[in-house]
């Protein structure tokens, strides 16, 4: 069955911890940087700039990408969650998938509709618009392509700028995960609890 339907998600990768590595080398603002969004977030969500500050170069740009994309997207707050979190979880991204759950709920994506996403992202949970969004999600992860079919009920729902920035959200949050996963980014403690 392909990853769009129903079937038990893969496995979250578990990796060594790679961000200690002594050759990596963080300059002074992105160490501020880090600091920052752990005391804006009590703590709850920096590791993931740990992989970043690796290339300051690379550093900055993605962050102003990602916040193109989420939070200040085109779509709706609750679908750019759910395709986060599909995303995360074909990916096999632990940390992404447990940080976007807890910002789901805020944008009100209920429980049942966070285990639709899940396990089964065809569920009558989900509104229609969502669940052709986790389709797309699935089909560009496996054939880096939205299919004709699919593309053309995304048409009847959204833009071709949304259709295109969820696109783009589900590339970015694969990068992001790919990244993390490589690098054994663990969650902070507060997530732990």
């Amino acid at each position: 069955m392909s990853a769009s339907g129903g079937e038990e998600p893969p496995a979250w990768h578990e990796l060594p911890d790679r961000t200690a590595d002594p050759r990596i080398r963080r300059a002074r603002r992105h160490r501020l940087a880090i600091a920052l969004a752990r005391r804006v977030t009590r703590g709850r969500s920096y590791a993931f700039l740990r992989v970043l500050a690796i290339d300051r170069r690379l550093f900055r740009p993605f962050l102003a990408l990602n916040a193109r994309l989420m939070p200040f997207g085109k779509l709706e707050r609750a679908q750019t969650e759910a395709v986060i979190m599909r995303t995360a979880l074909l990916c096999g991204s632990r940390y992404e998938w447990i940080q976007h759950e807890a910002l789901a709920r805020r944008a009100g994506v209920t429980a049942a509709q966070v285990e639709a996403i899940r396990a089964d992202p065809e569920s009558e949970a989900l509104p229609e618009p969502t669940r052709l969004l986790l389709r797309a999600a699935a089909e560009l992860l496996e054939r880096h392509a939205i299919e004709d079919g699919t593309h053309e009920r995304l048409a009847a729902h959204f833009s071709p700028a949304e259709i295109l920035e969820a696109t783009m959200l589900v590339g970015n949050y694969a990068m992001l995960a790919g990244a993390l996963n490589s690098f054994g980014v663990r969650l902070e403690p507060a997530w732990e609890r």
